[in-house]
């Protein structure tokens, strides 16, 4: 063995730097709980004097943990390989259920815009996870293609394990496999355990909400589907800001073409887009997507363009376009209803016109539409959303025609949203979690590559503590030039470093379709924490979820209250591991 060359693993909530080999997150000088000490040698899943890596997880999970391959010399054709995992009877995790990635490194040169005291610092930080071609891993260390060139002393594997939702594919038990790293004139090997509970998470996502991200229908079609599966596996949903189908109007007479929009949605409203026949595994397989929105819309104020399916005629509304607008929604429920599959799905209407309109005039157009709509579709047909930080004054106006509030982090008041709750709006959520400063509030999500993974696992916790949904901007922003520019946002005011990119495409590579990223598996790790704490109020076991989420979350993440605050939550993922598996404790029965 080249006594020159270091494997060691780590959990998936940490991300190792490429030329020190130590943690992003090793900065007790930003938060004193942030991991440090010799986690080489040992850490949450690695044991390094045994070489043993050990993972926990329910069926239907995924679990994930990371590889640190780490030479003083160049090193050429090493390969990674884990074939299988054996457990009880036999039973077998391998082929699909088993799959390697090698990260990707992008550049982050100067802090994002508004978080200096929380940005991690500059330095090549791993992201896209480039997946293996077969059951092995290759590649050279340093990577020349990436460009760090012989400052680049290491490279980190990414492993997912996915464990079947049936109890016959997976039966509870320890699950033993063997993680072989070879290179020209030596090799490592690492034992990985595996202990699967015995409960399935559900297939359902159950922590309400999407990611915004309109590009995708301006994809081939097939392609957008691979999207959408990406997205599935991770438990969340794009937010596709309205399908359109064909529509001509003459006077009153409305007719609307539905083939190329059923041909482009109809697999997602009936779930088959989710299925083996079309290539999808994993959880949720025939489900439908929870919501999907409807195509109205007006124009933005001072335009005279947007509205769907009219704009408003130059002296306001009259008879005629009220009345397009009213057979318009009568046909399209006319149509979704005709399909059992597709009655499933819940309909939203979003006024992106009216979007975070704070003045009394767009009060009054949001009334309006609503009614309109109302008597073309019913009233509980259809969900009115409204997207904004809007005030208690004027929710006490709009709550009698408003379903779903999608209250920017910054606005987002507990009272407030208790008390629209109790009067029958929904809260969602969007925007940052970490407020160092109220400008932060320019953005619409804080996922940046720079701050640390838990600002994307802590998404589903917030949920969860707030009792609402979410919404982000975006995760496939400029997912081309991602690869190679870490700073993709840039305005007058604000510079983001990796902003709305959980999703990279994958053309840069010579592979079509998406490509994952280690902020996306953090968003996944925390979505399925959710889905545990669903599974133990549904026991009749809330109370318990909730003290185990409490016992984490130090303070409200958002809101104006939280301005200044960086102390939000414990800082050291292993603490929500360690919250995880006593929630699974919980749910088997120990």
């Amino acid at each position: 063995m080249n006594e020159a060359v270091n494997i060691w693993a780590t959990s998936d909530g940490v991300r190792v730097n490429p030329e020190t080999g130590r943690y992003f997150e090793d900065r007790p000088d930003i938060h004193s709980d942030y991991p440090t000490g010799d986690y080489r040698a040992r850490n949450e899943v690695w044991n390094g004097a045994e070489e043993r890596v050990t993972l926990r997880a329910a069926r239907n999970e995924f679990a994930a943990f990371q590889v640190i391959v780490e030479s003083d010399q160049p090193l050429k054709g090493v390969r990674a390989r884990l074939a299988e995992l054996i457990g009880p009877g036999g039973a077998r995790l391998d082929g699909r259920n088993v799959a390697l990635f090698r990260a990707w490194y992008v550049e982050v040169k100067q802090p994002s815009s508004g978080y200096e005291k929380s940005s991690l610092g500059p330095g090549w930080y791993p992201d896209a996870l480039i997946p293996a071609t077969d059951e092995s891993l290759s590649f050279d260390l340093p990577d020349e293609r990436n460009g760090l060139g012989a400052r680049q002393r290491n490279q980190t594997l990414w492993v997912d394990i996915y464990v079947p939702r049936e109890r016959e594919a997976a039966p509870p038990g320890t699950y033993r496999g063997e993680l072989v790293v070879s290179w020209p004139g030596g090799e490592s090997r690492i034992a990985v355990d595996l202990e699967v509970w015995d409960f399935a998470l559900p297939d359902e996502i159950h922590c309400k909400g999407d990611i915004y991200n309109n590009s995708l229908q301006h994809m081939d079609p097939d392609l957008e589907m691979r999207y959408y599966q990406m997205c599935r596996r991770h438990r969340f949903q794009p937010g596709v800001a309205r399908y359109v189908p064909r529509l001509m109007v003459k006077g009153t007479q409305v007719t609307i073409d539905w083939t190329d929009y059923d041909a482009r949605v109809g697999r997602y409203l009936d779930g088959s887009a989710f299925t083996e026949e079309n290539g999808y595994w994993g959880p949720g397989v025939g489900l439908p997507i929870s919501h999907l929105l409807l195509p109205f819309d007006c124009e933005k104020k001072g335009s005279k363009t947007g509205g769907w399916p009219l704009n408003m005629p130059e002296g306001g509304a009259t008879p005629e376009y009220e009345a397009v607008w009213v057979e318009t929604g009568r046909q399209i429920r006319a149509h979704f209803d005709a399909d059992p599959h597709w009655r499933r799905v819940r309909k939203v209407v979003f006024m992106d016109g009216l979007d975070e309109s704070y003045y009394e005039e767009a009060y009054q157009r949001m009334i309006y539409y609503c009614d309109l709509l109302r008597r073309g579709m019913g009233t509980g047909w259809f969900s009115f959303r409204v997207d904004g930080g809007y005030s208690w004054e004027a929710m006490e106006k709009l709550h009698p025609y408003v379903d779903l509030w999608v209250c920017h982090t910054i606005a987002f008041d507990g009272e407030k949203m208790a008390h629209f709750r109790e009067q029958g709006v929904e809260p969602w959520f969007y925007g940052p979690m970490i407020y160092e400063q109220e400008a932060n509030s320019a953005c619409g999500s804080n996922t940046f590559l720079d701050l640390d993974l838990l600002t994307c696992r802590g998404l589903g916790w917030a949920a969860w503590k707030h009792k609402c949904g979410y919404c982000e901007w975006e995760f496939e922003w400029k997912g081309l030039e991602g690869w190679t520019e870490a700073l993709n946002w840039v305005t007058k005011h604000v510079e983001y470093n990796g902003s709305g990119l959980l999703i990279y495409r994958g053309e840069f590579i010579g592979r079509p379709g998406p490509v994952p990223s280690i902020r996306l598996k953090a968003l996944r790790r925390g979505l399925q924490d959710y889905e545990y704490f669903w599974l133990l109020r549904h026991e009749d076991r809330g109370a318990e979820a909730d003290a185990l989420v409490d016992s984490v979350f130090k303070a409200t993440p958002f809101g104006k209250q939280s301005v200044g605050n960086t102390e939000i939550w414990s800082n050291n993922p292993d603490t929500w591991d360690e919250v995880r598996a006593k929630a699974g404790e919980l749910l088997a029965g120990r």
